[in-house]
């Protein structure tokens, strides 16, 4: 007689609209995109609940009828996963990180207990306490997380703009930006070309008389495109410009985010390295990339997350590409992100877990560099609410 006993299998959750990987051989697969649809805003309180199968640019829609907003990331497409793993965005300077604004979280454990989890307070006790820290940025070793509740921020117009620039102007506008007000962030992607992208909030002085000063020295002719735009909601892409020699079938993609305490002071030699190594790319859809940190987001406790490298100014990540099923360009491409990662380290500190890999060989090289010393205790808290592996490994 054929056993009713479910034996337990790995387990990969597809929610929102960027799950890296949410299928594979000998997994379970748990899709959430339509039973777990809700945003709703308590106009009162002014948080909203989200549900694990809506996208960041679902929620940014709703918000804005209310004049609301949330310091969602470069792209409308992530869901919970954008949120859950620490949520840099181009407000991270002025408003903190995603995760800084979860006040509830919703859930069931690993080893199949459901949960609601408050916040904690200074006087909750240590095991709520440590719960928090795990889910707030590790979120999906431990648990299905199925909905939020998230602190919103007022709607504010913004400044975008966008540029071309060389690699040497690309090195003073990172000193400068290092210097800026946490109303400025800087963005750059690096294809065939080298695409700037600045975001400004609009009403704050500090951030006007540096927008001036940048328009006045670097790059005082190089400023191709100036928007103003309602909120993020109206965030132009970013993403690398298409590129004629790319091939339009289908292709996959891996990428590696490092966290940098800061570039200007290595900038010379490091992005003459990184140049060498941008002309060898396997695939015209292999880029790096970066996102500007520091300010509001470096004020938070080390220990009130998973995510302990609140002193990074800088979110760099590499990206590789190859087509689907070309096993020897994906060989090169993963390759030529090994090189880069091992040229960008020594000035990184630490690693984003914006997309995991157990997968791959670098799975546990990414896992000491992201959680640091708190890796210890966060695999006793997987140990205790994951007990049969279900989830991705630590």
């Amino acid at each position: 007689m054929r056993s009713q006993k479910i034996n337990p299998k790995p387990l990969l959750v597809c929610s929102g609209g960027t799950s890296s990987r949410c299928a594979a051989d000998g997994h379970w697969t748990l899709d959430l995109r339509k039973s777990c649809c809700q945003i709703h805003l308590d106009t009162s309180t002014k948080n909203v609940e989200l549900g694990a199968g809506q996208t960041m640019a679902a929620l940014l829609s709703e918000l804005k009828r209310y004049g609301r907003s949330f310091p969602s990331g470069l792209s409308g497409l992530p869901g919970l996963g954008y949120i859950l793993t620490g949520g840099i965005s181009p407000l991270s300077r002025s408003q903190g990180l995603a995760i800084d604004q979860i006040v509830e979280i919703k859930g069931v454990w690993g080893n199949g207990e459901s949960f609601v989890q408050s916040k904690p307070e200074a006087s909750s006790s240590l095991k709520d306490q440590l719960s928090w820290r795990g889910l707030c940025g590790a979120a999906p070793f431990l648990a299905v997380i199925t909905g939020l509740k998230l602190q919103t921020q007022p709607l504010k117009p913004l400044r975008i703009w966008q540029s071309k620039l060389p690699y040497e102007q690309l090195i003073d506008l990172i000193h400068q930006a290092e210097t800026w007000p946490q109303s400025m962030s800087l963005q750059w992607i690096w294809g065939d070309a080298i695409h700037v992208y600045g975001v400004n909030i609009l009403d704050d002085a500090d951030g006007a008389a540096s927008f001036k000063k940048l328009q006045e020295t670097l790059p005082c002719n190089k400023l191709t495109k100036i928007d103003d735009v309602a909120g993020l909601h109206e965030l132009p892409p970013f993403m690398l410009p298409t590129c004629s020699e790319a091939p339009p079938e289908r292709f996959h993609s891996e990428l590696v985010a490092l966290l940098s305490y800061g570039l200007g002071d290595a900038c010379h030699q490091l992005m003459g390295s990184l140049a060498e190594l941008m002309a060898k790319r396997p695939d015209p859809r292999c880029y790096l990339a970066a996102q500007q940190l520091g300010g509001v987001s470096s004020q938070q406790k080390q220990d009130a997350s998973s995510f302990i490298h609140r002193q990074a100014k800088w979110k760099p990540w590499i990206t590789a590409a190859w087509p689907a099923g070309d096993s020897q360009i994906k060989a090169l491409s993963l390759n030529w992100l090994e090189k880069v990662w091992a040229t960008l380290e020594p000035y990184c500190e630490g690693v984003h877990l914006a997309q995991m890999h157990p997968h791959l060989p670098w799975h546990q090289r990414e896992l000491k560099a992201a959680f640091g010393e708190w890796l210890p205790g966060l695999q006793e808290l997987k140990a205790c609410r994951d007990p049969y592996g279900i989830l991705p490994p630590l």
